[in-house]
Order: structure tokens, then C-alpha cells, then sequence
């Protein structure tokens, strides 16, 4: 069986469980290829003939990423594919990452097959993490991961409920109330102060290149994601988003993922 895994990451989490389904299935004797969702051309259709698609993405705000509801728009597949999506998020809930992202595939003629969800370490500084507890919340969401690579490894079919107007309501409830949060954490609206060295790692693990550096320092455009790696990433935590404490900071990388495996440039 060919599979083909796409996948948003800032933080890593998401490259990790991609990363970490391609070697469950290959073990299987199977054909797997991940592809980064923010180097593809979203201006034309993601054509596959792939038999499983995975779609691994974080949840930013409640809901998905800006980025992967433009890919699920643009995503064809044949409808007997098995769609799979699997969305991981720094709270309790994934809010209405998945049922966004599978609506939209449903008005494209494509049914979800699965939809997987984890918690793992935010990429805010909203969830503060000590050393311990850190540990603790991948732990926890490694344990999830190995019981869920055995469904996807299977093929296991449990496939959503069909859209219908309530979710469409919530959803859009939700996507107020996540506005609202966005609004009010200013995300976006990153800066950086005296300790920048001008270093570009800022610049280069921005996966949607919204980060250029003018007189050896970054400066922000208007395609931001919300996937923080900047400030995560940043070797010297020189930077920050509008309402963030700095002092709450803990730098976050999955512990499995390589700082270069987060560099787009």
C-alpha cells in the first residue's frame, strides 16, 4: 500500500508522529512518504494516487491552522482512499481542528476514514512546563501514539459523522471564540528585543516565510501561522508575541526532532 503523510509542524510534534507512523508502516512492508504541507503549491490542486493519506497537524486558537484548511481545499484523492487525519493540541481538546478540516474534505466529495487526537507540549507560553512535567505530557502522548499506529497500521475504519448544521454552528461559534483569543494573546504580532544577534534562525525555521531579516534583524510580515517556532527556536529567547511574559518561556522542540529538521531555508 502506498501512503502519503502531510504534515504542519512549529514545534516538531507534528514531524514526529509523522515521522513515526512512516516507520510503523514501513516495517509493514509499505511504500510511506511525509511531505512537509508548507513546501507544496497551494495555488493549484495536491493530486494523489496514493491509497492512505494522513494529514498531521497542530491545533492553533481551537482550531487548524490557516494553512492546512488551504491544502484540505486543494487535496484530491481517489474516493476510495483511506483519509486519515491526526491533530494534536497543548490543551484537553483539539476544539474544531478536526471537525474543520474533515467538513471541508466532505464538501470536496472525500470522507475521513479515521481522526486520531494528542496532547503534547503547547507551543505557548500560555501552558507554562517544568522539567518534570514536561516529561510527563510526552510520556503520555507517546503512549497515545503507539496505541494509534496500530489503527492506522490496520486500517481501522471508524469514519465521522457526516457535517450537518449544529457542527456547522459550533464551528462557527468556535471560530469566534478562537478569533477572540488570537485577538486578545496577539499571537501575530511578534517582536524581539536587545538579546537578538541577528542569528536568522528565526528566519529559517519559519515554514511559511514570513520572517526576513533587514539589518541583521528579523523583521514580521502578514502570513503568520501561529506556529511560534521563531520564538521557540530563537538560541538566544530574544523573541515574543504580543501578550507573552517572557520569564514564562520554556524553549520547546520535541525532544526527537532536530533543530535543522525545522529549517526551511
Amino acid at each position: 500500500m502506498k501512503t502519503e503523510l502531510y504534515y504542519f509542524t512549529g514545534t516538531g510534534n507534528g514531524l514526529h508522529i509523522a515521522k513515526s507512523i512512516q516507520k510503523k508502516l514501513i516495517a509493514n512492508n509499505e511504500d510511506v512518504i511525509l511531505k512537509a504541507i508548507n513546501t507544496l503549491n497551494l495555488t493549484e490542486p495536491i493530486t494523489t494516487t496514493a491509497e492512505r493519506v494522513g494529514i498531521i497537524y497542530p491545533t492553533y486558537a481551537l482550531t487548524a491552522p490557516a494553512i492546512v484548511k488551504e491544502f484540505a481545499h486543494q487535496l484530491r484523492v481517489s474516493a476510495a482512499a483511506n483519509i486519515f487525519l491526526y491533530s494534536h493540541c497543548g490543551g484537553g481538546s483539539s476544539g474544531d481542528s478536526i471537525y474543520s478540516i474533515s467538513k471541508i474534505l466532505f464538501d470536496n466529495g472525500l470522507q475521513v476514514s479515521n481522526a486520531f487526537e494528542a496532547v503534547y507540549p503547547s507551543n505557548s507560553a500560555v501552558m507554562t512546563y517544568d522539567d518534570q512535567k514536561l516529561e510527563k505530557v510526552l510520556s503520555k502522548a507517546e503512549t497515545t501514539l503507539q496505541n494509534h499506529l496500530e489503527l492506522i497500521e490496520k486500517g481501522i475504519h471508524q469514519p465521522l459523522p457526516k457535517p450537518n448544521t449544529m457542527k456547522d454552528i459550533s464551528s462557527v461559534v468556535m471560530g469566534k471564540i478562537a478569533g477572540m483569543s488570537e485577538d486578545y494573546l496577539q499571537f501575530k504580532v511578534i517582536s524581539h528585543d536587545e538579546a537578538c544577534v541577528g542569528c536568522k534562525t528565526c528566519s529559517k525555521v519559519c515554514p511559511v516565510e514570513n520572517i526576513s531579516m533587514e539589518n541583521k534583524r528579523p523583521t514580521f510580515g502578514s502570513k503568520c501561522e501561529m506556529c511560534l517556532s521563531c520564538v521557540n527556536q530563537c538560541p538566544k529567547q530574544s523573541l515574543r508575541y504580543g501578550r507573552m511574559k517572557k520569564e514564562k518561556l520554556l524553549s520547546y522542540r520535541h525532544p526527537d526532532v532536530a533543530l535543522k529538521e525545522l529549517m526551511y531555508r
